[in-house]
């Protein structure tokens, strides 16, 4: 399961894989849109996905179960919370913009709300 909610909050089943639509990017440049999820410590986690958006204004990242598999949620507890950004890229001008979602400000979290997972299973 991986929900995705309006102002880009995400909700999802540890171990599961979903994706992550962003729509409005800039079409000047084929720009690399970058994500990553981190603690309240700002500690990431795994690697950062990324996608070209070769000059689109949309773009759909993939959240590999990998990546997911590494939120946990301590016994006893019945969700954890993470947080996640994003940011698009154009290295050979050195352009780095973080991307703000919905309605949110400079400094607003976006959030990733993760459940136990509820079985392995094998892929």
């Amino acid at each position: 399961m991986f929900f995705v909610d309006d102002n880009g909050d995400i909700t999802l089943v540890q171990g599961d894989n979903g994706e992550l639509n962003v729509w409005d990017l800039p079409t000047d440049r084929n720009y690399t849109l970058y994500f990553a999820i981190y603690d309240e410590n700002r500690v990431r986690f795994g690697s950062e996905v990324s996608v070209a958006t070769n000059g689109s204004s949309n773009a759909t990242l993939v959240i590999p179960p990998a990546l997911t598999d590494l939120l946990r949620v301590q016994s006893g507890e019945e969700y954890s919370t993470y947080y996640y950004g994003l940011k698009i890229c154009y290295e050979p001008d050195g352009i780095e913009d973080t991307l703000l979602l919905g309605d949110s400000n400079l400094g607003d979290l976006n959030a990733i709300t993760v459940y136990p997972k509820k079985v392995e299973g094998t892929v």
